[in-house]
């Protein structure tokens, strides 16, 4: 698996103050045509061996947003990081997270396409949640 090393390098991101400007530029990294961080091979829909390491993920954020890489790795090294890290595992965990997406609203509720019925009905239930918590 590696989500991992996009869980680091979002909140490496993030401690950088660049999260917000990579962001589309991630997505389609990760998910979009060029494939530059995927997972899968776009081409033969094969996992990639080997899978993109948070140097390759540097790479793309000094192009992108102009951190330096050693920066970029350094920081996603670092112990600020790395408590971020397991302070989002621990989230993760206590909130019996076991799928993607997972919505959990203020804290209370849980839910997924499966168990909402759908996309459609995970959209429609995860607004209503959000009301019905701004109403309180």
């Amino acid at each position: 698996e590696n989500w991992p090393v996009f869980q680091r390098a979002y909140l490496t991101a993030k401690a950088l103050g660049v999260a917000k400007q990579a962001h589309a530029a991630m997505f389609q990294a990760i998910w979009g045509t060029n494939g530059e961080l995927a997972v899968v091979d776009p081409r033969t829909g094969r996992v990639r061996s080997p899978l993109p390491s948070i140097e390759d993920v540097a790479r793309f954020y000094e192009r992108v947003t102009k951190v330096p890489a050693a920066k970029f790795v350094s920081t996603a090294k670092s112990f600020a990081v790395e408590t971020d890290v397991k302070r989002s595992d621990a989230t993760i965990k206590a909130y019996l997270a076991d799928s993607t997406p997972t919505i959990v609203v203020n804290g209370k509720y849980r839910l997924e396409p499966r168990s909402a019925g759908g996309a459609d009905q995970t959209i429609a239930l995860t607004l209503w949640l959000v009301q019905q918590e701004l109403r309180k």
